[in-house]
């Protein structure tokens, strides 16, 4: 089984610009276009408005790990002073906050989803 070579084909059978399965994906999404328009504008709208919010959301998540960090740090300096219950109600919320602010691009691109239906 593995000492077997069986050629399918030639390199330019696959390199050849001619083949019609681009053509054919793009008729697809045409045809798809012409039968429902305003789903399909409502969708590129939907997909352009994400695009430009996302440059946004990805400095929020960047600059969260760091933040998240310093409290977390500051949290556990405190349990050992023993400002125990300040310190975990810090490591709680700081938990919460960075996994909903990592879950953000997500909840973002499905309320916009959700809108656009």
């Amino acid at each position: 089984m593995w000492g077997k070579v069986q050629t399918v084909g030639t390199i330019t059978e696959f390199i050849n610009k001619e083949a019609t399965l681009g053509t054919v994906a793009s008729f697809n999404g045409l045809l798809d276009w012409a039968l429902h328009p305003v789903e399909q504008t409502k969708e590129v709208g939907a997909n352009i408005a994400y695009e430009k919010i996302e440059p946004f959301l990805d400095i929020v998540c960047v600059m969260s790990y760091p933040l998240a960090s310093i409290i977390i740090t500051m949290a556990g300096l405190m349990y050992i002073v023993n400002f125990k219950e300040k310190s975990i109600s810090w490591l709680t919320k700081t938990s919460i906050a960075y996994v909903f602010i990592q879950l953000l691009p997500m909840l973002t691109k499905a309320i916009i989803q959700m809108l656009v239906v």
